[in-house]
């Protein structure tokens, strides 16, 4: 099964080479960067397909020399169905209201619910920076005109904050972050199943939950999305 569709892009792109973040055996990711034109953004669909993902206004893909660890990986939407694991975070969390909206709006609320976020889960170096976390919230929650936010509340209290991309037959799983207090109710995973609910109420084919990486525990549990495909190669095959 080859990729959707290919494109041919006249828009400038560029590369950036830095060491790999998941794993730490000094191998370099490097990174291939887009700019997009109009239409090009009318086509994102085309692009995730090609394995490509979004950042701000900017589309990009891993072009690492001699590793292909990183995978992107996508779901039929019509054809999944939640294992019983997954069904009963999705019963724990029946208590939670979700707002969705077509815009994205950032709010102090949501930059500390994100710096809080990614300085318990992820600042496994060092803490990131108040300054570096509204940066990078600024590129995800804006920069394509069809982002769509679904906002989670425990009664009135904001715990967990989903973007994700529209394209014209797809979803794409762009950034959850979440409240870490509530860990045991698995928030990450009720938002992918909830993600999932939506594309198919929008009557989306595809799903895109970004990159699956099987030897890190942090990217590999998009595998029990299932059935599932990954990209290898320039094809997209059924994998589980």
């Amino acid at each position: 099964m080859h990729s959707d569709q290919a494109y041919e892009s006249s828009s400038p792109v560029f590369q950036e080479h830095s060491p790999c973040p998941y794993f730490k055996d000094s191998r370099i990711s490097s990174i291939e960067y887009l700019i997009p034109n109009e239409e090009e953004k009318e086509n994102f669909h085309i692009y995730l397909s090609n394995g490509y993902r979004r950042l701000g206004r900017i589309f990009y893909w891993n072009v690492c020399e001699n590793c292909e660890e990183c995978r992107p990986l996508r779901i039929e939407t019509d054809k999944c169905r939640p294992g019983k694991s997954q069904m009963r975070t999705w019963k724990k969390n029946k208590d939670i209201r979700i707002e969705i909206a077509d815009t994205s709006s950032l709010t102090t609320e949501k930059i500390m619910l994100y710096h809080s976020y990614v300085n318990s889960k992820h600042a496994e170096d060092k803490k990131e920076e108040l300054g570096d976390s509204v940066n990078i919230l600024m590129a995800i929650h804006h920069g394509y005109t069809r982002i769509i936010e679904m906002e989670y509340f425990l009664k009135d209290k904001l715990i967990g904050v989903g973007i994700v991309d529209a394209g014209e037959d797809s979803l794409s799983s762009n950034y959850f972050y979440y409240n870490t207090d509530y860990l045991d109710r698995r928030l990450g995973i009720f938002s992918i199943l909830k993600e999932i609910e939506l594309a198919q109420k929008l009557k989306k084919k595809y799903y895109y939950l970004g990159f699956y990486i099987e030897d890190n525990s942090k990217m590999s549990y998009k595998k029990y999305f299932r059935p599932n495909q990954v990209l290898e190669t320039g094809e997209w095959r059924d994998f589980l």
